[in-house]
């Protein structure tokens, strides 16, 4: 396994996870809680028995809206993952690059010291 290149991957996940949470955070402050007329365009939070983002109005919003969620979702599907197949599928995804780092760092280290 090239475990450097492992590492390099996966902290570029993790980069862009940070970025999200810091997204989330902004969108939090900035932007008015709760759901949005049709004219809206842009992101905003909303409670549907659990946090979520959602973002409208404009060209790829789908992918953003995932990015948005993708801390929230680090949180809730191992909560759920006992329950449905698909959330523990889910669990996994969004974990992997989490623990791909942590598994090439010590990887690396022992490579190091040895």
């Amino acid at each position: 396994m090239n475990w450097n290149l492992l590492k390099k991957v996966s902290a570029i996940f993790l980069v862009a996870l940070i970025v999200a949470v810091g997204a989330n955070i902004f969108i939090f402050l900035a932007v008015e809680y709760g759901r949005k007329g049709t004219e809206f365009v842009g992101c905003y939070a909303y409670d549907a028995m659990l946090v979520g983002f959602k973002c409208k109005g404009f060209t790829g919003s789908s992918v953003v809206t995932a990015w948005l969620n993708w801390p929230l979702w680090l949180v809730f599907t191992p909560m759920f993952a006992l329950f449905s197949l698909r959330a523990f599928l889910m669990a996994i995804l969004v974990w992997a690059p989490l623990v791909v780092f942590v598994v090439s760092v010590i990887k690396l280290r022992r490579q190091e010291n040895a």
